[in-house]
């Protein structure tokens, strides 16, 4: 559809169960670490996704869908040479715009601030 827009969640993470316990204990990310993802250690448990941002992410009037680094870059290709991850994009048709930057992400403190923070955005959007 034309015009429509999704909401895009890229995680600074490798695909598969190893990476991901991996970011899980490492808590934090560190600014230049590629290994590790705040967004993932804040929206994930070493089960999978939490209860609340599942929740959160359902009764979102616009549709998600949620991506590792290597998914995004295999899907996208590799022509965004500014784009860090994590990042929250709106796809709209096929253009891409940045809705939260990797350093709004790593300064959201829990679950709490990010659903607040996206909240805040969607609604200008």
């Amino acid at each position: 559809m034309p015009g429509s827009k999704t909401l895009l969640i890229v995680d600074n993470t490798d695909s598969g169960v190893l990476p991901s316990l991996k970011n899980f204990s490492t808590g934090k990310a560190a600014a230049s670490g590629a290994d590790t993802c705040t967004l993932s250690a804040i929206t994930h448990s070493p089960v999978g996704m939490k209860k609340e941002w599942k929740r959160f992410l359902k009764d979102l009037e616009i549709p998600s869908r949620s991506l590792e680094r290597s998914e995004f870059t295999s899907e996208f290709g590799s022509g965004h040479p500014k784009m860090t991850f994590p990042v929250v994009l709106i796809q709209t048709g096929s253009e891409l715009a940045v809705l939260l930057s990797t350093e709004e992400l790593n300064r959201c403190g829990d679950l709490h601030d990010l659903i607040l923070l996206l909240r805040q955005r969607l609604l200008f959007e």
